[in-house]
């Protein structure tokens, strides 16, 4: 085996493909990559499996002799990486890789290429999609996703692929990210379809993987995706990525998704998480709790956050609302949940949508090519009449009509809707709503801003406790805290 390769490509591919490379292997050849030089195409192919997430790599070079080895992964690539730039010259002897550059050359002992486990294949169903569609996808779900591995499937993105749409959701109990458009089937697809309907869950270290090997690929690139046998393949320009999937089934999320809203505004994302940055500071450190108030007589939103004994801090923004109603809209957050959820809209204004200070919020962006929703528990706040900073309206406020608030939200719920795969096995709405209702009202009571757990075959409650609110203004204190904050100066 003899190729010329030059120094800047062959740390870029060594780099990617690294990612596979296991930190604890349960083999030591599983510390090696392994490359093979193809000498009809002029190319050289670079592979790491840690025997669930596997990465293939191609890159152009100029191959006289074509051959196999496997070499330590983390020696070469701080090798190449060190080397100066220019044509670097590998060549294998007697069992070992001499590669010689413009000042000198070096010796790295190989291991045996026959001991490296092949990559899996997968010859099943195969589905295509734009990249920058996926890359939009993995940024809106992925980080909602669990990292904790004993949660088995939430540690994952769910995906949905039906005969005309896709969907892929994720979930940690606190936050849901869901993701959906439409699909693109040749007819070798369309006839590999059977049920209409197929599912897979992809591990998030294998989708993190992807999402970096996404973002270094063109715009009009594609991502044909491969199932087989509990595997998955991403075929990309000159990348292949092998995944084993997460088994069991994931949660029926679609039921906590509302479908109706009493509350509906408009707001400059930037603007908004800039914000939270600022009133972050004075917020709780374990807690992380900001209260907002929104006020549609003034068309505005305060931002209040209390820390005791440290200080506090209040800002407001302009939104544009939908209504007249007179009641304010008295709602808490965890600033880390909506500061992450503004931060993985790509879009310049968001859509927010609530009905009760105690249920399930949702921020979609206006407009985007990508129709997604990420949904945020509330926190309940305690209510005090006093010790509540206070903001004057701002002095110039913008308005917005009903119908451009319900084109807005055409453009972005109803069109998620729409496009939503359905579950034939779902459980009825009825039973649902009846079982979150309760375990809502209890989390809420609790001060939890948990998503409520659906048991998938439930039954209907006969006594439903609901969650109250008071109409007074609250502060940032959650539930259980036994001294009131005071004001900032």
């Amino acid at each position: 085996m003899k190729i010329k390769i030059p120094q800047k490509d062959f740390a870029n591919t060594l780099s990617q493909v690294n990612l596979a490379v296991p930190s604890k292997p349960h083999h030591p050849i599983l510390n090696n990559l392994l490359l093979y030089a193809d000498k009809h195409k002029q190319l050289v192919v670079i592979s790491a499996f840690d025997m669930s997430l596997g990465i293939r790599a191609e890159c152009k070079c100029s191959v006289d002799d074509g051959g196999t080895i496997a070499l330590p992964a983390k020696l070469l690539s701080q090798l190449v990486s060190s080397l100066p730039k220019g044509d670097i010259i590998l060549e294998v002897l007697d069992n070992s890789a001499v590669l010689s550059h413009s000042t000198g050359k070096c010796r790295v002992q190989a291991a045996n290429p026959q001991e490296f486990p092949p990559l899996p294949e997968a010859n099943g169903t195969s589905i295509t999609l734009s990249a920058s569609k996926l890359l939009q996808a993995l940024e809106a779900t992925l980080f909602a996703a669990s990292l904790d591995e004993t949660k088995f499937v939430l540690a994952g993105v769910h995906f949905k692929f039906a005969r005309t749409h896709w969907e892929a959701a994720a979930t940690d109990g606190h936050r849901l990210g869901v993701a959906c458009g439409t699909l693109e089937l040749n007819e070798n697809t369309e006839s590999a379809f059977d049920p209409d309907l197929v599912e897979m869950t992809i591990p998030h270290q294998t989708l993190t993987e992807l999402q970096k090997i996404l973002g270094s690929v063109g715009e009009n690139s594609e991502c044909k995706i491969s199932l087989d046998n509990r595997i998955a393949v991403f075929d990309l320009p000159s990348f292949r990525i092998t995944s084993r999937l997460i088994e069991g089934e994931y949660p029926k999320y679609s039921s906590l998704i509302p479908q109706q809203f009493q509350h509906q505004f408009t707001i400059d994302r930037k603007a908004l998480d800039n914000i939270l940055k600022r009133v972050g500071i004075f917020a709780d450190q374990k807690e992380k709790v900001v209260a907002i108030t929104f006020d549609y007589s003034n068309q505005q939103a305060n931002l209040c956050t209390q820390y005791q004994d440290v200080g506090g801090a209040v800002e407001s923004i302009s939104i544009k609302s939908k209504g007249d109603q007179e009641q304010k809209l008295h709602i808490g957050f965890n600033i880390k949940y909506l500061s992450d959820a503004l931060k993985f809209i790509p879009t310049d204004e968001v859509l927010i949508q609530a009905n009760l200070p105690t249920t399930p919020v949702i921020i979609t962006p206006v407009g985007g090519i990508l129709n997604h929703l990420i949904l945020v528990m509330p926190l309940q706040l305690i209510a005090a009449e006093e010790d509540f900073l206070t903001i004057d309206p701002l002095s110039t406020t913008e308005s917005m009509t009903d119908e451009d608030i319900s084109t807005a939200n055409q453009q972005t719920s109803s069109t998620f809707k729409e496009t939503l795969v359905t579950d034939e096995e779902a459980p009825s709405t009825t039973e649902i709503a009846a079982e979150v209702a309760l375990v809502m009202a209890k989390s809420v009571l609790e001060g939890s801003s948990q998503l409520p757990e659906v048991n998938t075959n439930p039954q209907v409650t006969e006594n439903i406790t609901t969650a109250t609110h008071s109409p007074t203004t609250p502060t940032t204190q959650t539930k259980g805290r036994k001294k009131k904050p005071k004001a900032a100066a």
